[in-house]
């Protein structure tokens, strides 16, 4: 009776030891970070799928960390980790009940979320050309707010990303300025094609996003912005045009360049203008088609050779307070100062 009496008690220990026992699990861990609230504030936590096939991904934030684990920028790991239950009373407040430590590193490869990160310029809407004369919409990704944001070919857009896979995208309702827009655009279009992205993919910094049945809606090319080329930004006034001088004339083109929309703007000497900069680095400019306004002024010639002489563009130096622009043979172009 004694002996029968105890295997209750042997019983009912083995279930609690079994409960404590640490468990193994095979995870993925991604190759961003994204801002999370963990409770004592604002952080960047790693974004980890839990589970082997990336089939069925499903990425959330993860603010327990992981022990003996190094993220890479870029590269999604897959990984084994021991998981284990804190006790409540060894718990800090604002820490997880649940210690993850890595045991095995199992494979490695390219994030393509991470390539999304930065300035893309569009090429097409729906596969078609698109007119020359319009500013080009851009789009920017900031994968740790999980936002998007750009200019629409007039106003500034942004929107919160709803979910990110390394195939899948949902960008929700977004917020714009509302700017009467004089110049011809094709933003209406756009915001149309971009409220039916649900796919995307990226090769050789070219964006394609998808619709829901495959076809391509939109396509973008990477612009790489060189921290050198931040001297460029703010507004320059002309001093000369292929080297001579602009002594007499009046009214004076201008320049505007705006780094964070990829943009120039300004004055021609008689029209206002704008226009999408879609080359850009330490050394390389160049500005694609220009839009205008149609004002007939007295004088023309200072605006044409101006506007003539942007088209040309394909460099820059920047010496002291003076910005030169020169053509695919090194020649001078235009002259500006501050």
């Amino acid at each position: 009776m004694k002996f029968k009496s105890v295997l209750p008690f042997v019983a009912g220990l083995i279930i609690l030891q079994s409960c404590s026992t640490p468990k193994n699990e095979i995870m993925w861990v991604g190759g961003i970070k994204t801002q999370c609230d963990a409770g004592s504030g604002m952080r960047k936590c790693l974004n980890v799928f839990e589970g082997e096939d990336l089939k069925d991904e499903n990425w959330k934030n993860m603010y327990a960390g992981i022990q003996g684990f190094e993220f890479e920028e870029g590269v999604m790991k897959k990984i084994e980790v021991k998981k284990e239950e804190r006790k409540a009373k060894n718990t800090p407040a604002d820490a997880s009940t649940i210690k993850y430590t890595l045991i095995n590193e199992i494979e490695r490869k390219e994030d393509p979320r991470a390539q999304l990160k930065g300035n893309w310029v569009l090429t097409s809407i729906n596969e078609g050309v698109i007119n020359k004369m319009v500013v080009l919409p851009t789009l920017m990704f900031d994968l740790e707010g999980m936002k998007i944001s750009g200019n629409g070919g007039c106003n500034l857009y942004s929107a919160q990303i709803g979910e990110l896979t390394t195939q899948k995208i949902e960008i929700k309702q977004g917020l714009g300025t509302l700017k009467a827009c004089n110049n011809k655009n094709i933003e209406s279009e756009y915001h149309k094609a971009l409220s039916k992205v649900e796919k995307y993919e990226i090769s050789d910094n070219k964006l394609e996003f998808y619709d829901q049945d495959g076809n391509t809606v939109l396509t973008y090319l990477k612009v790489e912005v060189s921290k050198a080329s931040s001297d460029l930004s703010g507004v320059w006034n002309i001093m000369k045009i292929n080297d001579n001088a602009l002594l007499e004339v009046k009214s004076k083109p201008s320049i505007t360049f705006d780094l964070d929309k990829m943009t120039v703007s300004g004055k021609d000497g008689c029209n206002n203008f704008n226009a999408q900069i879609e080359t850009l680095s330490n050394a390389d400019l160049e500005i694609g088609q220009v839009a205008s306004t149609k004002m007939m002024c007295p004088d023309m010639e200072t605006s044409n050779q101006f506007l003539l002489a942007l088209d040309q563009v394909v460099s820059y130096k920047i010496q002291s307070n003076q910005l030169v622009m020169l053509d695919k043979d090194g020649k001078k172009l235009v002259l500006f100062e501050r």
